[in-house]
């Protein structure tokens, strides 16, 4: 003869049992909502980004080939504007493509790269910076050949030369140092310097590599370069730190992983 505590304590199992599969399946299904989202937006963002990039391209050409130097004061303010504008956007792209970078990459190649050809190629995007600021830059490139993705590292260095010329100082020529050596433990230093404005790291030490972070209001920027950086630095086992003082300039150091390569 069945009880009625069996009946209950059966009643009880199966109510639990039900319960458990339906959130079981409000989960996978909460899952799949969130995978196809995203995916959706990835691809929302690459084609974006993809189809705008050759328009601004020759946006920017044009209004660099244009005759400045013939316009009027009001033409030349919204010349300005324009150019402005454009650069943001440009900056913006940038941005978004490599934060597409990071998250489709699931093997990223690593392999020995030179950084002084590297450093070279980045130095050609701020060709018209060097000359009109006067920038003096100065490399000692002990580690030539160093382990590391190449896309990678000109992304790195690429955000490091932009920060400095952004954050330059306006009572002296901007100065820029970097440097490869071997540490102690066998692995590769490179070091980024500047004696640009700085950051007060008392203040901000903590928000250095974090995302949509600024510490100068006056200079356009997304917040999103170290971040960027730091992300792809940490992606192949190496670390990024940083030391800075207000109006003394920053030193960016980044330790990597000198590992065997084939």
């Amino acid at each position: 003869m069945i009880k009625n505590s069996d009946i209950s304590a059966l009643a009880a199992n199966f109510r639990e049992y039900i319960a458990r599969n339906k959130t079981e399946e409000e989960r996978d299904q909460l899952i799949e909502d969130l995978t196809s989202r995203n995916q959706d937006l990835s691809q929302f963002a690459y084609i974006t980004s993809h189809n705008l990039r050759a328009p601004l391209s020759n946006l920017i050409g044009l209004i660099d080939i244009l005759n400045y130097d013939l316009l009027d004061e009001y033409n030349k303010k919204i010349v300005d504007m324009f150019r402005d504008s454009a650069d943001k956007l440009n900056e913006t792209i940038y941005d978004l493509t490599q934060m597409l970078s990071l998250k489709q990459n699931k093997e990223i190649k690593i392999e020995k790269v030179s950084v002084s050809r590297i450093f070279k190629k980045v130095c050609n995007s701020f060709t018209k910076q060097i000359h009109t600021m006067g920038i003096y830059i100065h490399t000692s490139f002990e580690c030539e050949m160093i382990p590391f993705n190449k896309s990678y590292l000109e992304s790195v260095l690429m955000n490091l030369m932009s920060n400095s010329v952004k954050y330059c100082s306006e009572n002296r020529p901007l100065r820029i140092e970097i440097a490869t050596k071997l540490d102690e433990n066998g692995n590769i230093v490179l070091t980024f310097s500047d004696n640009g404005m700085g950051i007060d790291l008392l203040k901000h030490k903590d928000r250095i590599f974090g995302l949509n972070e600024r510490f100068h209001s006056h200079v356009n920027g997304s917040g999103v370069g170290l971040f960027i950086t730091k992300t792809q630095i940490t992606s192949l086992g190496g670390s990024i730190s940083v030391e800075s003082e207000v109006d003394k300039g920053s030193t960016f150091t980044v330790i990597i992983k000198n590992e065997h390569v084939v």
